[in-house]
């Protein structure tokens, strides 16, 4: 189910809201299904939910599949679509108002989906920002305790304001070994709680929030490392893992992170 802060989050990167595009870029959130698989987005002009279907035994649905994961944005480098009038074999929840056939897929892959890389956020109590000098964490101007330093840098990627606290996203963005570790921050009247680091090493993420459970999930393929073969490298950048925080906890496919 996409909740609103999906559909808003969508809109950020919707490449286009045209109902007759040709040999452009497009984008979407992959939801995978049978026989058609489709990539959903949110048209920036309108706020209306678009569907991409592709049949899964085609060649385009096999270059889609083989370079995205369901609940990752996905992008196109250059696509071709045409209006989709039959829609009975599509299976899906969602019903968006125009279904836009991908037809031509080149260049796909997965993106990551964040919304900004903000050295500076205000919470409701009080100025959360990273010192440029030593990547440094701070809460009204001070360190926290303990410290957080990122390594080549330290960003503040998402800000949800959960019940009586908010919780940001923080990404440490380190080297080729490994591009990206997470935290998630949360600040509330008694002060400043920290989780554990984690990550798969993969940049590319999707965090979506759901505003009934307080649950933020971040979602994100792992990482072709530098030292393994190219099977590995394939098999480890096509595998999903989900991180969820609520309620102060922090879990790995279900399993708390310590």
């Amino acid at each position: 189910m996409k909740t609103k802060a999906t559909a808003r989050l969508l809109a950020l990167f919707c490449a286009c809201a045209s109902f007759a595009v040709q040999a452009e870029p497009i984008e979407g959130v992959l939801e995978k299904s049978a026989p058609y698989s489709a990539l959903f987005s949110v048209s920036p002009e309108s706020g209306d939910l678009i569907g991409y279907p592709f049949k899964n035994q085609s060649a385009v649905g096999k270059t889609i599949l083989a370079n995205c994961l369901p609940g990752l944005l996905c992008k196109i480098g250059k696509a071709a679509t045409r209006n989709m009038e039959n829609t009975d074999a599509l299976k899906f929840a969602d019903q968006p108002s125009g279904w836009l056939e991908i037809t031509q897929a080149k260049n796909a892959g997965m993106q990551t989906a964040v919304f900004g890389y903000d050295k500076k956020v205000k919470t409701r109590f009080g100025v959360v920002s990273v010192r440029e000098e030593g990547n440094l964490l701070l809460f009204k101007g001070k360190p926290i305790s303990p410290a957080i330093e990122g390594n080549n840098s330290l960003d503040i990627v998402a800000h949800y304001e959960i019940g009586q606290s908010d919780v940001l996203l923080l990404q440490d963005t380190g080297g080729i070994a490994c591009p990206a570790l997470f935290r998630f921050i949360t600040v509330s009247a008694s002060g400043v709680r920290v989780t554990p680091e984690f990550g798969t090493c993969s940049d590319l993420i999707y965090p979506t929030w759901d505003s009934k459970t307080g649950t933020v999930t971040v979602a994100m393929n792992g990482f072709r490392g530098p030292f393994e073969s190219e099977a590995e490298k394939q098999k480890a950048y096509m595998t999903k893992t989900e991180f969820r925080f609520a309620n102060g906890q922090l879990t790995e496919n279900g399993k708390s992170v310590k």
